[in-house]
């Protein structure tokens, strides 16, 4: 203990002599992390077995979206809900997400796992092109870090929604879904 207490304050010396003699035009960031638990609304779901189950679940949370909205929803190993997140809120028509911050969510929530879905407020689910570039982008992103995209799911009016991995979409693009992406 007297160890760790002993390296830490060494730690703390070497930053504040850098802090008193800084390299000319030379900038560091100090950056601090925490992970605060706001509240458990979730609370009792059970895993995923369907797309269907998940949709059930969000539908309430985009019912009054007068513009398109992204969540990600995190997921631990036996695809139960674990964090709930709004990644980015759009216009009427397009919504910018930066794959960074739905794997940020679940990086900093120790997710297996994560389902993103997005609404389209004209009503029809079906996919666009920047729909299924951006699940392509998430799928590699997701292999890379070691989080599985378990689904991208767009809702749409009267209860439709279009899931990537019902449509076989996930995992991976076949050759001519691949050609329509670009």
């Amino acid at each position: 203990m007297m160890g760790k207490g002993k390296e830490e304050m060494q730690s703390k010396e070497r930053l504040k002599e850098l802090l008193k003699y800084p390299k000319p035009k030379q900038r560091i960031g100090i950056v601090h992390l925490s992970i605060v638990q706001e509240e458990r609304c979730l609370y009792g779901m059970r895993s995923f077995t369907s797309p269907g189950d998940a949709v059930e679940m969000l539908r309430p949370l985009f019912a009054y979206a007068d513009r398109e909205l992204v969540l990600v929803l995190s997921l631990n190993g036996k695809n139960e809900a674990m964090a709930l997140e709004v990644v980015a809120v759009g216009g009427l028509n397009a919504c910018y997400t930066d794959v960074g911050n739905i794997f940020k969510h679940a990086i900093l929530n120790n997710s297996a796992g994560v389902i993103c879905f997005h609404n389209h407020p004209s009503g029809d689910p079906e996919p666009s092109r920047e729909d299924k570039l951006l699940t392509r982008r998430l799928e590699r992103c997701g292999k890379i870090l070691g989080i599985e995209l378990v689904d991208h799911i767009v809702l749409g009016g009267d209860g439709r929604y279009f899931s990537f991995k019902k449509e076989g979409f996930l995992p991976g693009c076949s050759r001519r879904e691949e050609l329509e992406c670009r």
